[in-house]
């Protein structure tokens, strides 16, 4: 029959690796939220770094912010293709939030990328088998370097959201700016029309920020891994 020392043993052994596999656990999928716009249309789609696998929606007027709710699986990014009609101007703008951590960015965030194509204006702009083909296609073009913009670059940063000639749009933050791929040096591409090498994908990955356990969690997880520990080298000496 077990003695209650062995009982009490069993016990902190389960605590601690309880606490280990729950810090240890990684987020299945992130709550996200995207609210945004391009002169002249866009399609949004998420995937892995290699494919896009997902069609959320498109657009095809630049005036108004289209909101989009999904979940993103965690360790996957967002990909944007944009076009424009290469007359009087051009941007992507948006804002974008990690429901789960609270934490919101911009189109202009440095952890954005963007590609050039070349292929001009028969973006792929719909969910089907053939479209995701054609991105995918040139997702691992661009991950080879192989394409106009040789592989993925930083953005270019325009203007902010309410100049012109756009105006305010409504529903996203007056933080956020203008952004397009400048293929000529151009330090501010979003005017006036140009073909910058399009059609554009623009990507970025939405991971929740890594979480910190509370003080008192590491705590309780030392104090396991303590108890543990003790309980292993006292075995070694009876042994």
């Amino acid at each position: 029959m077990m003695n209650k020392a062995a009982k009490r043993r069993i016990a902190v052994a389960s605590l601690a690796a309880g606490l280990l596999a729950a810090l240890a656990t990684p987020a299945q999928a992130i709550n996200v939220q995207v609210t945004m716009t391009v002169d002249n249309s866009y399609a949004l789609f998420y995937g892995t770094q290699t494919a896009a696998t997902n069609f959320v929606g498109s657009n095809f007027s630049w005036p108004t912010a289209e909101t989009y709710n999904f979940n993103l699986p965690a360790g996957q990014y967002l990909y944007v293709v944009t076009a424009s009609d290469l007359s009087v101007a051009q941007g992507f703008l948006g804002q974008f939030d990690n429901l789960d951590s609270s934490y919101r960015f911009y189109s202009n965030d440095p952890q954005w990328q963007v590609m050039a194509t070349g292929l001009g204006p028969n973006a792929p702009y719909t969910g089907s088998a053939a479209d995701l083909a054609l991105l995918t296609q040139e997702i691992l073009d661009a991950n080879g370097g192989g394409n106009p913009s040789n592989g993925w670059v930083g953005l270019t940063a325009g203007p902010a959201n309410g100049a012109a000639p756009w105006g305010a749009i409504s529903g996203i933050d007056a933080a956020a700016r203008w952004v397009w791929y400048s293929s000529n040096g151009d330090p501010d591409p979003t005017t006036p029309g140009f073909d910058h090498q399009e059609w554009l994908v623009f990507r970025v990955a939405v991971d929740a920020p890594p979480t910190v356990p509370e003080p008192g969690g590491l705590a309780l997880a030392a104090l396991g891994l303590g108890a543990l520990g003790a309980i292993r080298r006292r075995r070694s000496r009876l042994s």
